[in-house]
C-alpha cells in the first residue's frame, strides 16, 4: 500500500500541480478543495464537514489497504505527528512517499495564496505562510526517516519543475537535500 503526500507551504501550488506527479488512478484527499465545495453548497461549518469526510475517506482507504494521495503542508510538527499515526505497526506494508513543493522565495507563496482567496478560496495569513515556510525544511530533516521515497518540486513564478541532479535550486543545495533525490 502506498500513501503519497503532496506537501509544501500554503500557496506553493500543491493542488494545482500535485496531481500530475502521482499515478492517475490514485484518489486524492484535498481538504481545501472539499471545504471549498461545501462552502459553495452553503454549509456554515464547511471546514469541519470537510475534515470529517476526509478522515472517513482516509480510514476507509487504510482499512482496505488501498493507495491514496493526501495534501498536507508539513509545516508544523503536528502534521508529522499525524503522519506517524498512518505508519504505526498496525498499518503493515505501508510505504509513505513525499512530493515536496518548495521555493527559494516565500513571497511567491503569499502572492498565490492572495490570488486563491480573491478567487473564492480560503484565506491563509502571511504570518502563517511565513511560519510554515520557515518550518518546512527543518521539520523534514527531523522526520526524513518516515518516507520510503522523496521527490522535490521547485516552484519559481510560472515554472514548476521536478528537481533532478541537473537542476537543483538553492533551497535543495543550501539544505543538503540532494542526497535524498530519487535516482
Amino acid at each position: 500500500m502506498n500513501i503519497y503526500f503532496i506537501a509544501g507551504p500554503p500557496g506553493i501550488g500543491k493542488s494545482t500541480y500535485g496531481r500530475e506527479l502521482v499515478p492517475k488512478h490514485i484518489p486524492i484527499v484535498d481538504h481545501d478543495l472539499a471545504a471549498y465545495q461545501y462552502k459553495k453548497r452553503g454549509f456554515a461549518d464547511y471546514s469541519q464537514v470537510a475534515s470529517i469526510r476526509a478522515n472517513q475517506f482516509i480510514e476507509e482507504r487504510l482499512g482496505a489497504h488501498a493507495d491514496f494521495e493526501l495534501e498536507l503542508n508539513l509545516g508544523y510538527q503536528s502534521h508529522y505527528d499525524y503522519l506517524k499515526t498512518l505508519s504505526l505497526p498496525r498499518h503493515k506494508n505501508r510505504a509513505i512517499h513525499l512530493i515536496l513543493f518548495f521555493t527559494d522565495h516565500v513571497d511567491l507563496c503569499k502572492i498565490r495564496a492572495k490570488a486563491r482567496f480573491e478567487n473564492g478560496g480560503h484565506l491563509v495569513s502571511y504570518d502563517i505562510i511565513d511560519e510554515m515556510y520557515e518550518n518546512t525544511i527543518p521539520l523534514l530533516r527531523q522526520n526524513i526517516n518516515l518516507f520510503a521515497s522523496i521527490s522535490f518540486v521547485s516552484v519559481t513564478g510560472a515554472e514548476v519543475e521536478e528537481v533532478s541532479k541537473e537542476n537543483m535550486p538553492l533551497w535543495v543545495l543550501n539544505n543538503d537535500l540532494a542526497k535524498y533525490l530519487r535516482a
